[in-house]
């Protein structure tokens, strides 16, 4: 065999072992999963890279915030938590009030109220109300002009899970009552009642739907000091026994006005019982002068516009 003949078999040989290694070499990347060839050009791997991106992301958000350092975006505000409420309206009240011994004087009263409330979920609740009522009772032969104050703070704490909350407070409170006595003959009289209490009670609320929550307020009032003064009986005034009996409840129905949450119309069913004790002056031989306990019972309907924020 000839030296150029083997030359040339040898080059052939040589030539097809390297195209066969060629093909094996990229067979065997393909095989791996990688099917993007080598030849691919900048923009093909980029969109690769953003599919692959894209993926990872619809699988998990989570890790692929953590991986792109991203920062949180401000909350919806629909999500924010709208913890302060202020309530503002008017209201109506049937009386009765019986003076211990006589008879029973009844009539209508108007007035407005004011509620604020700071109420976070799960942490320290604080409030203030404040109201004022005004009107006559009439009995047989007699006119009471009827005037009356009342405000108090509330410190306490809340419980809430998704549906229902629960405000448990006390605090300190204030209830001024000013009636003027007309009989048809003879002259007036002016009582001023000044009585302090300590409110003890609970705001509860369940939430029935996205726009409407039921709720139940009640409030205990124990009084720890009261007095009364009479015009014109030279403005002396008289100690009282305090009483025990004083307590509010209601049932308000609150209805959200908007998508946010802020806007709220809240219609409020009450019943209120009062007492003014009887004056604990008395003469040497022990006989009591003075006034006799009274009695009140309220019987009315709030219709506040409420602000969250």
């Amino acid at each position: 065999m000839s030296f150029k003949s083997v030359f040339w078999k040898t080059t052939a040989f040589s030539v097809i072992a390297f195209q066969q290694s060629l093909f094996c070499y990229y067979n065997q990347d393909f095989d791996d999963g990688d099917e993007t060839p080598f030849y691919e050009d900048e923009s093909f791997s980029d969109e690769n890279e953003y599919e692959e991106t894209q993926t990872y992301k619809r699988s998990s958000p989570l890790a692929y915030q953590d991986r792109s350092n991203q920062k949180m975006d401000a909350p919806q505000p629909d999500l924010i938590e709208l913890n302060s409420r202020l309530q503002i309206g008017g209201s109506y009240t049937y009386v009765t009030f019986k003076p211990h011994g006589n008879h029973s004087f009844k009539g209508n009263l108007g007035g407005a109220q004011a509620i604020y409330e700071y109420r976070p979920m799960d942490n320290f609740y604080a409030g203030a109300k404040f109201l004022w009522r005004q009107g006559t009772m009439d009995r047989h032969s007699e006119k009471r002009t009827f005037i009356n104050f009342d405000g108090h703070e509330r410190l306490g704490y809340t419980f809430a899970n998704d549906i229902w909350d629960l405000s448990l407070f006390t605090g300190f409170g204030y209830h001024y009552l000013k009636q003027k006595l007309s009989p048809k003959s003879g002259g007036s009289l002016r009582f001023r009642y000044n009585e302090f209490y300590v409110p003890l009670g609970f705001v509860s609320n369940y939430c029935a739907n996205s726009w409407f929550t039921v709720g139940l307020d009640f409030t205990w009032m124990p009084q720890v000091f009261s007095s009364v003064s009479i015009v014109p009986l030279g403005g002396a005034r008289w100690s009282l026994e305090n009483t025990l009996t004083n307590f509010y409840v209601s049932v308000p129905h609150t209805f959200t006005l908007t998508k946010n949450k802020r806007f709220q119309i809240i219609l409020n069913p009450y019943y209120e019982h009062w007492e003014d004790g009887h004056s604990t002056a008395k003469l040497a031989s022990g006989i009591a002068l003075g006034l006799p306990k009274n009695s009140y019972n309220y019987y009315g309907i709030d219709v506040n516009f409420a602000y969250r924020f």
